[in-house]
């Protein structure tokens, strides 16, 4: 499983760690912050910041053939 950071906004557009978060939620890879900016991040009570494992992709290429 990977981690991200979900990030919302309560303001649309608040910046914070050189990033515009808008007021609807985007996903970010961990790697893209720093742990003292995931600090920061999190103790803005503008940005809601949640911490989340997500699957990791299928490492197939394309879509499985159907049977016929």
């Amino acid at each position: 499983m990977a981690k991200i950071l979900r990030i919302t906004s309560r303001t649309h557009g608040f910046r914070r760690c050189g990033v515009a978060h808008p007021s609807k939620a985007v996903d970010h890879p961990l790697g893209k912050f720093t742990e003292q900016q995931i600090e920061l991040l999190k103790a803005e009570p503008e940005l809601v910041v949640q911490e989340m494992d997500v699957p990791d992709k299928p490492k197939g290429k394309g879509k499985e053939p159907s049977a016929a």
